[in-house]
């Protein structure tokens, strides 16, 4: 509901507009002149100022200007019984909404406050809208702040998980090329002196030492992955003689599994580094060995469609759950089943982080039951 005050020194015109506008529907008050009009606007909020022009003590063009100054929004509308066309200027200058001839029609009042009231709820929804555009602009701007402030300090703790990183290498490496040289140096000098089953040990030893110098170099490759600080050689590369190579490397791991390989009699060319790309497609094979059991199957494949070059390792082993899927190829990521622990170590992270390096993509689908392949695309050379 609209609030209008009715200023005019003639009461009977005052109660006349004031009935007209409450039967219309807006709350209406009255003054009988300016001072006591600036009283009742201070007191009330009011959307219109219906005023006579022509008043004791001060003029309604007086109290027009006083509105326009401390209270913009308010709309006024002007009566007056004398019009002339300097009076009609004048409150037009002095920004009045309309100007009225007195006797005002009943018809032309309501349509005039109106019309006026309108212009009100609209000057104060974009006053609205405006001061919630300044809050959420502020907010926003906090936001980005505490982004920002969040983003630095995520920064620092990556380069101090990164220094922490390479310390660790650095510091382990060493010792375990001291006890691996000694360890050699035994088995050539004490393998005379022990039984078969000493010379087992020692070589679980060695194997062992190995597997954990490994896991070092795959924590410095993906650190170095992760910042882009691994060089990259990369060139044309037949995949089809690259996985049969690489698979030959396995052959003494493969045991009572059967073992099949698939492309293409033409080569397959892919622009990749040949080394990473070994090492990638080495730990999908492993992984492959891993969890298949005897008599089990494994498949790599090899395949080119248009520009993207396509290698698949499919197992016969117990398959992983869906929701997995995308977490074994997190650092560090695992898949619990039962009492059996399907850990992905680092191997599947070196692999997503090598083969996303030179512009590919990695995956795997597999179904609880029925095996897994995992894939992975380079492009076409």
């Amino acid at each position: 509901m609209s609030r209008i005050l009715i200023v005019d020194d003639e009461e009977s015109i005052r109660l006349t507009l004031a009935t007209f506008l409450s039967n219309a529907g807006y709350h209406a008050e009255t003054a009988e002149d300016v001072p006591t009009a600036l009283k009742r606007l201070k007191e009330g909020n009011f959307d219109v100022v219906v005023s006579d022009i022509v008043m004791p003590r001060a003029t309604g063009v007086e109290l027009l200007q006083t509105i326009r100054r401390e209270s913009p929004q308010v709309q006024v509308i002007m009566m007056t019984g004398q019009p002339t066309v300097e009076t009609a200027a004048a409150t037009v200058r002095a920004g009045a909404f309309d100007y009225l001839v007195k006797p005002v029609p009943k018809d032309a009042m309501l349509r005039c406050a109106a019309n006026a009231a309108k212009l009100k709820a609209a000057d104060d929804e974009r006053t609205r809208l405006a001061e919630a555009n300044r809050r959420y602009q502020e907010d926003l701007e906090r936001q980005h702040k505490q982004l920002r402030e969040n983003y630095a300090h995520l920064r620092e703790l990556e380069t101090l998980r990164d220094n922490l990183t390479h310390m660790i290498i650095h510091d382990l490496r060493a010792p375990l090329s001291i006890a691996l040289g000694y360890l050699d140096l035994i088995k050539e000098r004490a393998a005379s002196k022990l039984a078969i089953d000493e010379m087992g040990y020692l070589n679980t030893v060695v194997i062992n030492i190995c597997r954990l110098n490994d896991m070092i170099g795959s924590l410095l490759d993906i650190s170095r992955l992760e910042t882009g600080n691994m060089p990259l050689n990369r060139r044309a590369c037949d995949m089809a003689d690259l996985a049969k190579s690489v698979l030959e490397s396995f052959d003494s791991l493969v045991e009572d599994r059967h073992l099949r390989f698939e492309s293409s009699s033409e080569p397959v060319m892919a622009s990749c580094d040949e080394e990473v790309t070994r090492r990638v497609l080495g730990n999908l094979i492993q992984n492959a060995l891993k969890f298949t059991p005897k008599d089990g199957n494994i498949r790599v494949a090899v395949s080119r469609k248009d520009a993207i070059v396509r290698l698949e390792v499919s197992d016969s082993g117990a398959g992983i759950p869906a929701e997995y899927h995308a977490k074994i190829f997190e650092k560090f990521g695992q898949v619990e089943k039962q009492t059996r622990r399907h850990s992905t170590g680092l191997g599947l992270t070196f692999c997503k982080l090598a083969v996303e390096a030179q512009g590919g993509q990695i995956g795997v689908e597999s179904e609880v039951g029925k095996g897994s392949t995992f894939w992975f695309t380079l492009p076409a050379a």
